[in-house]
């Protein structure tokens, strides 16, 4: 590759404003003239790499096209130019209105508010009604000694709780109410209860494994 000249340099420092190369010591036009020389070969053909095979079956590589000899030149690839790969759909973008829940497989664990207190309610939908622990419904200022008793069924057998109205519970964005909820302990869970297809009926809930969560909306 020839070496860029002195009337070449002189071009490159003009037009940064710099004065003639005529002024400078010697070796001052000379380091400018390598500097020349290094910013033509600082160019895209680098990030250009191409592959050709000639007769013999030798495989040969190249940053320069032209030189592969005329008769291979057509069946030159350029491995250089990275290929993309292909684009992922972004995840669905959040509701304006709603709720995004994490989903890793588990429970469904929803947001919810009773009377300003927050509350954390796992989403059952073989429940038929929502239930409360009797800690969160006292946290929310509720007195449930006033509640009608009744049986409720569960995996550890039959017991007896209390229905209790409550005037709205807040959720995903919403309120529903007025809603006739069971109060009753839930051993061994850290969530303040269950959200039964009482309050579920008003949603739409969809699960999006992909993007590991789950969208809960007002119908």
């Amino acid at each position: 590759m020839p070496v860029a000249s002195t009337r070449s340099t002189s071009s490159i420092r003009g037009a940064y404003g710099a004065t003639s190369s005529s002024s400078r010591p010697p070796r001052r036009r000379a380091g400018l003239a390598a500097l020349a020389t290094i910013l033509t070969l600082v160019s895209p053909a680098w990030a250009q790499l191409y592959r050709w095979t000639d007769a013999a079956g030798t495989v040969y590589y190249t940053t320069d096209l032209a030189t592969i000899p005329p008769a291979y030149r057509d069946r030159a690839r350029d491995i250089g130019a990275p290929t993309p790969g292909p684009r992922q759909a972004p995840p669905p973008p959040a509701p304006a209105v709603g709720a995004v829940i994490p989903y890793t497989g588990g429970p469904l664990v929803v947001d919810a508010s009773l009377n300003g207190v927050p509350l954390r309610l796992v989403l059952d939908t073989g429940a038929d009604r929502t239930l409360i622990s009797p800690a969160a419904m006292a946290r929310a200022g509720f007195d449930v000694a006033g509640g009608t008793p009744v049986h409720i069924r569960g995996v550890t057998g039959d017991a007896v709780a209390a229905l209790v109205s409550v005037p709205r519970l807040d959720l995903a964005g919403t309120r529903v109410g007025p809603v006739a909820v069971v109060v009753h302990a839930l051993p061994g869970q850290s969530a303040d209860g269950l959200l039964g297809r009482d309050v579920l009926d008003a949603f739409t809930v969809t699960v999006d494994a992909a993007s590991e969560r789950a969208i809960l909306v007002p119908r």
